[in-house]
């Protein structure tokens, strides 16, 4: 699962200089399309609150997905290897111990919503940062620039890029939002990185998912996922 922490590492990076880029007065308008955390929750969906007054909707997952806002031991061992191989890259070696306490670190102030198939190993993370009172709020431009800073990205991890496709697209309860999926090899396995880059004030929010294609049923799956999931907010107006 090293994926996880790379890609992951990398939109939060985006995100973070996005939110810095954003020019112009902190203001706020009001809220565009906003759902109440409150409100009824359709059957076969689920909400999942991740903060006091954020969630996240989507379809109610089979028993096979884990739903957790803390790091498995699998994660922590995972980003225990990945920690390691970082030192070697840097000329040094640590011990495992070391080793898993960088990793408890990296998990330690994430605000990740991790969705995890134990039968396929696919799986979806959603991720969200607040707005400071002074940050101005993004347009559907810094979004969508985001989107494509990300794309960028995979070719400078060294993946190898086969196919990329990237579009603005409305997603219930956001402001704005931006699709992207990429088709790429990683260590000789091929695999699609597809998510969403979006807004609801006062929150940036990336909900992303890994398909490794051990199961069919999961495409299908997240493709619904993708084109049916909602956020939700309450802030104060």
């Amino acid at each position: 699962m090293n994926y996880i922490s790379g890609l992951r590492n990398l939109l939060l990076l985006l995100i973070v200089s996005v939110i810095v880029g954003c020019a112009g007065p902190a203001k706020r308008v009001d809220p565009v399309n906003a759902i109440a955390l409150s409100a009824p929750v359709a059957p076969g969906l689920a909400l999942h609150q991740v903060s006091t007054d954020l969630g996240v909707v989507l379809e109610t997952l089979s028993e096979n997905w884990e739903i957790t806002m803390v790091p498995t031991l699998n994660m922590l061992e995972h980003q225990a290897e990945h920690e390691e191989e970082n030192a070697v890259n840097a000329g040094k070696r640590i011990s495992r111990s070391e080793a898993m306490e960088r990793a408890r670190r990296f998990f330690q102030n994430s605000k990740d919503l991790y969705f995890l198939n134990s039968d396929s190993d696919a799986h979806l993370l959603f991720s969200f940062a607040k707005l400071t009172p002074r940050q101005p709020e993004p347009t559907a431009d810094h979004v969508a620039n985001s989107v494509l800073a990300a794309m960028a990205g995979v070719t400078a991890e060294g993946w190898i890029k086969h196919a990329e496709s990237h579009q603005p697209v409305q997603v219930k309860g956001a402001q704005y939002a931006h699709y992207f999926e990429i088709d790429y090899t990683k260590d000789k396995e091929r695999q699609f990185f597809k998510g969403l880059v979006g807004y609801t004030q006062p929150y940036w929010f990336w909900f992303y998912t890994y398909d490794h294609l051990h199961a069919p049923q999961d495409s299908a799956l997240l493709e619904r996922i993708f084109e049916t999931f909602e956020v939700r907010t309450d802030v104060a107006r």
